[in-house]
């Protein structure tokens, strides 16, 4: 069965005039997230947003119907998340987030964690999962971490590179045959402060010690990347020596393939019993 994986919009609330799509607000996906994904045979499927102003948004069905028809989820990266979702305040008005993106995925997030469907966040998506378990965020590395490297950099944007080091005996280490460092591409200027119940740390950065990647102990996948997988290009291109993206979309995958055989085997037993 060809996995279906559903991927959090991100939302433009003010586009551009030159799109011609004046007062409307768009939802969108990063395209190389959706490559990465549909590169290892999976089916990319963006869930959107309902808007909450809309008087259409009481009839739409339930997200828990939305969980059923997917197998796992990508939250992608993108705008800060407001510092209310974690009981903070913004420091600066420029990191107040987007609030309704917050409740949008959150929601998907946590409908995905009670199915126990597997759960992948990248960037954003990493630091939603660290505020959906009771974490907390740092606004802003430059200002709040003196010393730290840059993980931001407007001007070379997905050329900006840094290592991290994964920690021994975590789940990235086993899915890169135990291999500790490795060249990441890092564009965030936000990162995990407190971290979340029930979270371990799966890897961080070795010179700042910014954490890079968080994990979930509890049943099931939930892990959380700072850096973006989906833009590291093959081995043997121009930049060669960045993470492999494969292994950790693999891994992913395969835990949507494990829950997704259980859910069939459930349902065959079910029906079986009605029939009988």
């Amino acid at each position: 069965m060809t996995l279906r994986i559903g991927i959090s919009a991100r939302l433009l609330h003010d586009p551009p005039p030159g799109l011609g799509l004046p007062q409307k607000r768009l939802q969108f996906l990063e395209s190389s997230m959706a490559h990465w994904i549909m590169a290892h045979g999976a089916i990319a499927l963006m869930v959107p947003f309902i808007d909450e102003g809309s008087p259409l948004s009481d009839n739409h069905a339930p997200v828990s119907d939305i969980v059923d028809l997917l197998d796992g989820l990508v939250l992608q990266g993108g705008i800060d998340i407001c510092p209310e979702a974690y009981d903070g305040t913004p420091a600066d008005p420029a990191w107040a987030g987007d609030a309704i993106r917050d409740r949008y995925e959150l929601a998907l997030l946590r409908a995905f964690l009670a199915a126990r469907k597997p759960v992948l966040g990248i960037c954003r998506g990493a630091q939603l999962i660290n505020v959906c378990f009771g974490g907390t965020l740092v606004q802003d590395i430059p200002s709040m971490c003196p010393g730290a490297l840059d993980h931001q950099d407007t001007l070379r944007y997905d050329r900006l590179m840094h290592e991290v080091a994964f920690a021994p005996g975590s789940s990235l280490a086993a899915m890169y045959g135990g291999e500790c460092q490795h060249q990441v591409t890092s564009i965030h200027h936000q990162c995990v402060d407190r971290l979340g119940f029930g979270l371990v740390v799966e890897a961080r950065s070795p010179r700042d010690g910014i954490v890079e990647a968080i994990r979930h102990k509890g049943p099931g996948f939930v892990l959380g990347v700072q850096w973006h997988p989906e833009f590291h290009l093959k081995p043997g291109e121009e930049t060669q020596g960045l993470l492999d993206s494969g292994p950790m979309m693999k891994a992913f995958l395969d835990a949507a393939c494990v829950r997704a055989d259980r859910h069939r085997a459930r349902a065959a037993q079910n029906a079986a019993q009605e029939k009988n």
